[in-house]
């Protein structure tokens, strides 16, 4: 009788809230219970300490390249037909609409590398004097004696005479390909100016026909990011002669770049 009113007793104070049962553990000693705080990180290792933070302990990326800081340069000059001259640099070239033509200018430079009769140097000529123009005027009657005649001459009556000026006409960039401008002349090249500059070799005198810039101000020659063309041998250009010289010095050294255009027309 008194293990059936402990049982009461015992439900009753359950049922009460006053007795509480702790659950029995698996393990003798364990005290851990269902109020741990450890929580399921679903098999990721959440251990810090291992290794740098990648937000906070990366390089920094690296900087950004350069902007351009190198000019542009004429490369070559290539003659296309009588009128035509085609420059090519080694970038892209701005829009050469506001460039002033007579920023340019042609010679017929003479280099000389013997000592006997002058010093070594160059001797710039303009070359129109030598683009020879043919002129022929009609031929008279072949004959002194008319209707029959007793004898009879034939002449020639053509004469060579200098060109009308060799000048840069306009300037236009390359409709296809950036890194070219197209220049036109205002009279077209003779074969008698090819003959010149295409002579047989001779060792102490040599022609080349060469192409002269002057840089500076606003309307000059630039690549896409502004940087201007250095000039080339551009007192030719400045003290508008029809003759000058660089002597004591070694042919064709004062042209940086030297740059001769060959003449493959005729």
């Amino acid at each position: 009788m008194l293990g059936l009113r402990f049982s009461r007793l015992v439900h009753a104070a359950i049922a009460s809230g006053a007795l509480y049962l702790g659950a029995c553990s698996d393990t003798p000693g364990d005290t851990e219970t269902d109020t741990d705080t450890e929580t399921d990180t679903g098999g990721h290792d959440t251990d810090t300490t291992s290794g740098p933070d990648p937000t906070t302990d990366a390089p920094p990326p690296p900087p950004p390249p350069p902007g351009d800081i190198t000019p542009p340069a004429l490369t070559a000059v290539t003659i296309i037909d009588p009128v035509t001259l085609q420059l090519s640099f080694t970038e892209a070239i701005a829009p050469v609409d506001t460039v002033n033509p007579k920023r340019f200018r042609l010679s017929l430079a003479r280099g000389y590398f013997g000592t006997y009769g002058g010093q070594p140097g160059t001797y710039l000529r303009e070359p129109h004097y030598y683009n020879l123009v043919e002129t022929c005027q009609p031929l008279p009657p072949g004959c002194y004696y008319e209707p029959i005649p007793s004898y009879c001459y034939y002449y020639s009556n053509c004469y060579y005479q200098p060109s009308p000026e060799l000048e840069v006409a306009d300037l236009f960039n390359h409709y296809a390909d950036p890194t070219q401008v197209i220049l036109s002349l205002t009279f077209p090249i003779q074969r008698s100016l090819c003959d010149v500059i295409n002579a047989p070799d001779d060792p102490l005198v040599d022609f080349v026909l060469h192409l002269h810039y002057a840089a500076g101000g606003l309307a000059q020659v630039t690549d896409l990011a502004g940087l201007p063309l250095a000039p080339l041998s551009d007192a030719w250009i400045k003290q508008d002669a029809v003759y000058y010289s660089y002597v004591n010095a070694a042919p064709f050294s004062n042209f940086n770049p030297f740059l001769p255009i060959p003449c493959g027309l005729f």
